[in-house]
């Protein structure tokens, strides 16, 4: 796997985690049913915030090389 695919699909789970972060954000604050979510399987928003961060520096890191 090249260094240019690995920045690609680093930069795509950055995308994905980052709107699966806001989508999950505003859900948190108005349904219940986010909070049960958080509860069983320990997933919170700044989590997903986190992993977008981190593919994010991880494509930029790989495209520099």
């Amino acid at each position: 796997m090249s260094r240019a695919n690995i920045a690609e699909w680093a930069y795509l789970v950055g995308c994905g985690s980052a709107v699966l972060a806001l989508v999950f954000r505003s859900l948190f604050f108005l349904t219940p049913f986010s909070v049960t979510i958080c509860r069983k399987t320990n997933v919170k928003p700044s989590t997903l915030l986190q992993l977008a961060v981190l593919s994010f520096v991880l494509s930029i890191a790989s495209r520099g090389w």
